[in-house]
């Protein structure tokens, strides 16, 4: 695999993506899917357990890495407006400022390098695919837990203790289901067209 070369995500191989309404449509329904799995929760303080990590993975693979930040950025600005987009069904412009608040922004950067990742082809093949996505699932606890810190005024040991530690089996979970997606797709679609 050479360095330079970027390869088609799964979503454009099945749909042409090159006029801008139908990236806004993309990324439109990146982010509504976002929210219906940011309202799969369970509500825990001060970090509940939701979906939305494995979503976050999916949409940068689907639509790669620019499309996959700007759906997040969209997720992000279309909740601060209200919409009921945020875990336990929270917005406004106030949820941006809650003591989770930097899991939500540590989203952007972990679709934008799962996105990367899929550009890279590293999703068609499972062991790669596995360290792309435990790598951009990590990143967004590097945000959460620092924004933990500074929220709540502890420690990094303290808020690693209630905003990672809680997660690490279930997320491992959410990075693992995402690889076998991806390399699942793209064997179908390979077989498909042989």
């Amino acid at each position: 695999m050479k360095l330079t070369t970027f390869y088609p995500t799964y979503l454009n191989t099945l749909v042409n993506l090159s006029s801008w309404q139908r990236k806004l449509c993309a990324t439109t329904g990146a982010a509504l899917l976002l929210g219906l799995a940011a309202n799969i929760s369970i509500p825990t303080y001060p970090v509940p357990f939701t979906l939305q990590s494995l979503a976050v993975l999916l949409i940068g693979a689907f639509l790669g890495r620019k499309l996959g930040a700007l759906a997040i950025v969209q997720y992000l600005f279309l909740g601060a407006m209200g919409l009921p987009l945020f875990a336990n069904g929270s917005g406004g412009i106030m949820a941006l400022a809650a003591p989770s608040s930097g899991y939500l922004y540590g989203y952007v950067f972990s679709a934008y390098l799962a996105g990367f990742a899929a550009e890279k082809g590293y999703d068609r093949h499972f062991i790669l695919g596995l360290i792309a996505f435990a790598c951009a699932h990590q990143l967004l606890f590097v945000f959460g837990v620092l924004y933990l810190m500074g929220y709540l005024h502890i420690s990094l040991i303290a808020a690693l203790q209630v905003g990672y530690l809680p997660f690490v089996g279930v997320d491992a979970l959410k990075f693992i289901i995402a690889t076998c997606v991806m390399f699942s797709l793209w064997r179908h679609h390979a077989k498909k067209h042989q």
